[in-house]
């Protein structure tokens, strides 16, 4: 999925911000390359959709797939996001593991991200990781 909604490197570093919130991958040993797409208003236009995903490959095979939504504190609405790009990446992305994030200003205390993380999980068959302001993840 190359086109001018994709950004192709093997830097040590790919971050992503929107409105203080920050999505960081640190890939130090720079083994694998990062297809960094923009979805919102690029890859996907008409509908509903999340900000960004990262095709994680080694060489040209993908070994893995990241949905990112930097989000104010809208948690449910940010769900419907990242579902409906999952959904419409469902036959690009069939054979990949997966994860989604949410980069928020605020995690909701109590059971509510935790209810929502389970039901997302049920419905989609894996993680989603919720935190505030800034997630970074290590290859």
């Amino acid at each position: 999925m190359i086109d001018k909604c994709n950004e192709l490197t093997n830097n040590s570093e790919v971050v992503v911000r929107e409105n203080k919130r920050e999505f960081r991958i640190k890939n130090k040993s720079r083994k694998y390359n990062i297809n960094k797409v923009k979805v919102d208003g690029c890859f996907i236009k008409d509908r509903r959709r999340c900000d960004y995903l990262f095709e994680i490959l080694q060489g040209t095979k993908i070994e893995k797939v990241f949905y990112v939504e930097l989000k104010g504190k809208d948690l449910s609405h940010a769900i419907e996001q990242l579902e409906a790009t999952i959904e419409y990446c469902r036959d690009i992305h069939c054979k990949y593991s997966k994860e989604a994030y949410i980069v928020t200003s605020k995690v909701p205390d109590g059971p509510e991200s935790q209810n929502l993380k389970k039901k997302f999980k049920d419905r989609n068959g894996f993680l989603l990781k919720i935190k505030a302001n800034s997630i970074e993840v290590d290859l």
